[in-house]
């Protein structure tokens, strides 16, 4: 069994926990905190030296488009394959594949086949079924089959008040929502209902209603993109009042987007709407869409925007969070409505002893240093270990 030694680093689990050590002997973690009697066996270990550097779990990215997005503006608009190195090298070592706009070349089995693929150099990842389309493709025939019976499933996305999509229906909305909590009772999934919010003109009490007529848990739905306008974010946290979860998305800014908001003040609307911060995400939507064209007529340059440490970065310095607050939102945050923390079946999204050994090593300014999954080191020195041969090796943008 191999042992590490991540050495006097500043420890954000993601709440505070003082500097020293943590020591992963094999995929697990053995002990987190000062340096004793366990962190005394490096003359066995690969000792890493953190000194002056933030050692916190590895960040969860609850909507990426592992498979591409696009394809909403003809076959040319297809977006390829995100590759692992990408993924890691923004320190995210957990993801949820989202279907999009696509659902007949980019269909459920090809998103499971990504996310079988992904954790071969990369991240862990799992899967959302549905998508703009409803009802979606399905690979046993039914929604509730495929979550029953597929574990890399762990819930469904939907697109309501989207221009270029079909949604369920209200009844269809209640019954999805009593599916959901039955799948979560016999699987033990988190059976999260992932909502995109869109810009088109609907019903704004439709889920509200949906919640009522179906007793659901509140907790078991989550909307995301509440960036996008004025509008949306308004209906975020009107959800977030009633108990929803919140997601918003550094992808979705007003420098790309005329009338979204930035995500910094997104969050800090959101808070003080009285939605409180254990229900509010951070994803990156990122290899979602195709480059802009500029107003010059230019076309803005291809990029995965897969990260979400620089927008923490920026929550931290406007002031609108503490910096374990924020990083709770791409760790410990996702990790819940995923059901995938330490009450769930993998224990992501906190460093704590006998958790997996999920680590990132972070430079003061959240850059990212180092990267483990599963105590393999996945990224060394802003490197990924293993990187795409068809890609040169890169260090993330920076660019909240």
């Amino acid at each position: 069994m191999t042992l590490t030694v991540l050495r006097g680093g500043i420890l954000l689990a993601p709440q505070p926990a003082g500097t020293g050590d943590v020591v992963v002997a094999g995929r697990d973690i053995l002990e987190v905190g000062p340096p004793g009697p366990t962190s005394g066996m490096a003359a066995q270990a690969t000792v890493v030296d953190c000194a002056g550097l933030l050692i916190a779990p590895g960040v969860v990215d609850g909507h990426l488009h592992i498979l591409g997005g696009g394809g909403g503006s003809g076959y040319h608009t297809r977006i390829p394959e995100l590759p692992a190195d990408v993924i890691v090298e923004a320190g995210t070592t957990s993801c949820v594949g989202m279907p999009g706009v696509d659902p007949i070349t980019k269909n459920p089995e090809a998103l499971l086949a990504r996310a079988y693929a992904l954790p071969a150099t990369g991240p862990r990842a799992w899967a959302m079924a549905g998508g703009f389309h409803w009802p979606p493709p399905t690979v046993t025939g039914s929604i509730l089959r495929d979550l029953h019976l597929l574990p890399h499933l762990v819930g469904v996305k939907i697109a309501l008040y989207e221009h270029k999509a079909t949604a369920p229906g209200p009844t269809e909305l209640a019954r999805l929502l009593r599916e959901l909590e039955w799948v979560a009772g016999a699987t033990g999934k988190a059976g999260l209902l992932h909502v995109h919010l869109g810009t088109a003109v609907g019903d704004p009490d439709l889920l509200a209603r949906a919640l009522d007529e179906s007793g659901a848990d509140p907790g078991r739905v989550q909307v995301t993109h509440a960036n996008y306008t004025p509008d949306t974010l308004g209906l975020a946290t009107r959800l977030g009042g009633l108990g929803c979860r919140v997601d918003v998305n550094p992808l979705i800014n007003p420098d790309r987007i005329t009338g979204a908001i930035a995500p910094v003040d997104a969050i800090a609307a959101l808070l003080a709407g009285g939605v409180p911060a254990g229900q509010l995400t951070l994803s990156s939507d990122g290899n979602a869409s195709v480059p802009r064209t500029l107003p010059g007529g230019d076309i803005e340059p291809f990029a995965y925007r897969v990260e979400l440490l620089p927008t923490v970065r920026a929550l931290v310095a406007a002031g609108v969070l503490d910096l374990p607050d924020a990083l709770a939102l791409v760790t410990a945050n996702p990790a819940a409505a995923l059901r995938l923390d330490s009450a769930g079946p993998h224990g992501i999204g906190t460093l704590r002893t006998g958790g997996p050994a999920d680590i990132v090593v972070l430079e003061p300014d959240l850059r990212v240093r180092h990267v483990y999954r599963d105590g393999e080191q996945l990224v060394r020195d802003g490197r990924a270990v293993a990187p795409n041969p068809f890609r040169p090796p890169q260090r993330p943008d920076t660019t909240p």
